[in-house]
């Protein structure tokens, strides 16, 4: 935040009454607790990755029976 929004932010509560500011304070906190995003952005990585592993589980592991490496297929498939 910059200087002038946090003045902005000062002038506007130094008018208000004590208990105002305290439901003030309680719904910013309340909103801190309800939204949490860190825990949100961590169960989405966390399911990517989960989604990620069982892609690579699916891929074959079984090597070529043509005694070629996979680096040998990839230059064969995607070079000119």
């Amino acid at each position: 935040m910059t200087q002038q929004q946090w003045e902005a932010i000062e002038e506007t509560l130094s008018g208000l009454s004590t208990p105002e500011k305290r439901e003030v304070a309680n719904r910013i906190l309340e909103s801190i607790r309800t939204e949490n995003p860190s825990v949100d952005r961590t169960a989405k990585q966390r399911e990517a990755l989960a989604q990620l592993c069982r892609l690579v589980d699916t891929m074959p592991t079984a090597e070529h029976g043509d005694g070629l490496t996979n680096r040998d297929h990839d230059r064969l498939i995607y070079t000119r």
